[in-house]
C-alpha cells in the first residue's frame, strides 16, 4: 500500500503526527523491527523531541510519579531505564530503582533511546504543525502549516494532551492568567502576588512546586468542586494479582463497595491502602471496557474525581512540600464552584466561588490566576486545527461518551461511518474513551509494540 507523492513532497514508510513520549515510544518500536531502509517521520513543532505535555518541564522538582524501577520504555527490557540513568552517573540500578527521577531525565532518556537505534535519515524530525491529513491515492498525505505535505502508507496520531481553556464568560479582560503546564510563566509569577490556583490535580501540584522553587511568599488559594489534591505513594510493596473477574458484571456502586472492602482488609493486615489499588492497575483497561454507558457516566459523574486522587499519586517527597506550605499557612486548597472572576478595583482580580458545604459565595482576591483545570477530553473543543479538519473530512469521530475519538482494540480510527482504518492510528490521549487507562508508560509503550507491529508485521 503506497501513496503516490506529489512533486514536492517527501515519502516515508511512516508519519508520526506528534513527538512527545507516545509518538517517540512509536518510533523506538519501529526501529527495533529493524526494517532494512525505513524512513520515519515525526511531526513536532517542539525542537526538542520525547517533551509532550508531561516531560517538557525543565524544573528539578517536578518528579515522576512513577518509581525509576517501573518506568522502562521498553517493557522487554524492565532495567532499560536504570541503565540510562546509571550510565548518566546518576547512582547505582539497585539505589536509583525506588527513587521518583526527575521528569526531565525521562524525556532525555527517551531521546537517548531513539537516537541508539536511528541510523542516517531512518528518523527525520519535521518541525511544524500538522494540519490536515487526507488519503491520496493508496496511502496518506499529512500537511503542514510549513513546508510540502508528507506522504506516507501508514499515519500514527500521537498528539498527546491539549490543557482546557478558562471560559471567557467567567473572566474579565485584565485578569492575569498563567497556564500551569507553562513552567516559565507560572515561575514568573511575582514572590509576593495572591495566586488562585483553579484545579486541583497534578498540573495544580507542579504549579505549587514551580512557585516554592521560585521562591514566592504570597498566598496560595487552591480551588476545585471537590478540594481534593492527589494522595501520595506508598512504599513499594507485593504487586501480586488483585484478579477482577468478580466485578466484571457489577455497576460501579457495586465495585467501590469491593474496592473498600479489600482496601479495608488489606489495612486491617497492616497494608498500605495504596497497595490494594496497585494491584488493580494491570485491569484498568478491562475493568472501563467491562462498564456500559450509563455505568461509565456514573463514574464519570460520582466516583471519577475519587478515583483520581488515589490512582494518579505524586512522590512521597512531593507531598510532604505540599503539607509543609499548607501547616504553614501559604497553601490552602478549598472545595467550591467558580463563579466569576472580576476586577478588583484596588488591582488585581476577584474571585467569586460557592464554597461546596456553604449557603453564599464568598469572594477573594487574587493577583494572578494559574489554570490548572486539566485536559480536554472533547475533540471538538480541544484547539488546534487537525483535529477539527479530520472530524469536518469524517476521518474521526468522539469517542465513548464524547471522550477522544474512537477506535478499535487495537488502535485503529473508527471513521465517521463505523469503519476502523488500519492504516490510520491512534495512541495514548486520544484513547481515553475507549480504554480510560492510556496516557501512562504501562500502557503507551504496550500500544507502542502493537502499532509497530501492525505498520511492519513480523
Amino acid at each position: 500500500m503506497t501513496p503516490d507523492p506529489g512533486p514536492d513532497e517527501d515519502m516515508f514508510d511512516a508519519v508520526i503526527v506528534g513527538g512527545g513520549a507516545a509518538g517517540v515510544l512509536v518510533a523506538i518500536r519501529l526501529l527495533m523491527q529493524g526494517v532494512a531502509g525505513a524512513r520515519i517521520a515525526i511531526v513536532e513543532p517542539d525542537a526538542e523531541l520525547a517533551r509532550g505535555a508531561a516531560y517538557a518541564t525543565r524544573q528539578p522538582e517536578h518528579l515522576l510519579n512513577v518509581v525509576a524501577a517501573r518506568m522502562s520504555a521498553i517493557a522487554e527490557q524492565p532495567d532499560h531505564f536504570l541503565q540510562f540513568l546509571e550510565r548518566a552517573g546518576a547512582g547505582s540500578a539497585d539505589e536509583l530503582a525506588p527513587r521518583f527521577m526527575p521528569r526531565r531525565d525521562y524525556a532525555r532518556y527517551l531521546r537517548d533511546t531513539l537516537s541508539s537505534l536511528a541510523s542516517g535519515e531512518a528518523i527525520v524530525h519535521v518541525r511544524a504543525h500538522a494540519v490536515d491529513i487526507e488519503r491520496s491515492g493508496r496511502g496518506y498525505r499529512v500537511h503542514l502549516d510549513a513546508g510540502a505535505p508528507l506522504a506516507a502508507p501508514h499515519v500514527v496520531l500521537a498528539v498527546g494532551n491539549a490543557p482546557r481553556p478558562l471560559p471567557a464568560y467567567l473572566l474579565h479582560p485584565g485578569v492575569r492568567i498563567a497556564e500551569a503546564w507553562d513552567d516559565s510563566a507560572v515561575a514568573t509569577v511575582p514572590p509576593d502576588a495572591d495566586v488562585c490556583i483553579l484545579g486541583s490535580g497534578l498540573s495544580m501540584v507542579d504549579a505549587v512546586l514551580t512557585l516554592a522553587a521560585a521562591g514566592h511568599r504570597g498566598r496560595v488559594l487552591v480551588l476545585s468542586r471537590h478540594g481534593l489534591a492527589p494522595l501520595p505513594h506508598a512504599a513499594p510493596g507485593p504487586h501480586a494479582d488483585a484478579g477482577v473477574d468478580e466485578w466484571l458484571p457489577l455497576g460501579v456502586r457495586a465495585r467501590w463497595q469491593l474496592l473498600r472492602q479489600r482496601i479495608d482488609t488489606a489495612v486491617a493486615a497492616g497494608e498500605p491502602w495504596q497497595w490494594s489499588l496497585d494491584r488493580l492497575r494491570p485491569h484498568g483497561q478491562r475493568l472501563w471496557r467491562s462498564l456500559d454507558a450509563v455505568e461509565r457516566r456514573r463514574f464519570l459523574r460520582h466516583a471519577v474525581r475519587y478515583w483520581d486522587i488515589h490512582r494518579h499519586r505524586i512522590a512521597p517527597e512531593v507531598a510532604a512540600t505540599l503539607e509543609v506550605l499548607r501547616a504553614d499557612g501559604r497553601l490552602e486548597i478549598a472545595a467550591g464552584r467558580l463563579r466569576a472572576v472580576t476586577a478588583d478595583p484596588a488591582g488585581g482580580s476577584c474571585v467569586h466561588f460557592k464554597p461546596r458545604h456553604a449557603g453564599r459565595e464568598h469572594m477573594r482576591h487574587a493577583d494572578w490566576i494559574v489554570n490548572a483545570t486539566g485536559v480536554e477530553t472533547n475533540i471538538d473543543l480541544r484547539p488546534g486545527t487537525l483535529l477539527q479538519a479530520l472530524r469536518a473530512r469524517g476521518t474521526v469521530l468522539p469517542g465513548p461518551l464524547g471522550i477522544g475519538i474512537a477506535s478499535t482494540a487495537d488502535g485503529q480510527v473508527v471513521d465517521a461511518r463505523g469503519r476502523p482504518d488500519p492504516h490510520l492510528h491512534v495512541i495514548g490521549a486520544l484513547r481515553i474513551g475507549e480504554l480510560w487507562e492510556s496516557i501512562a508508560i504501562p500502557e503507551l509503550r504496550e500500544q507502542a509494540r502493537g502499532i509497530a507491529a501492525a505498520i511492519h508485521p513480523g
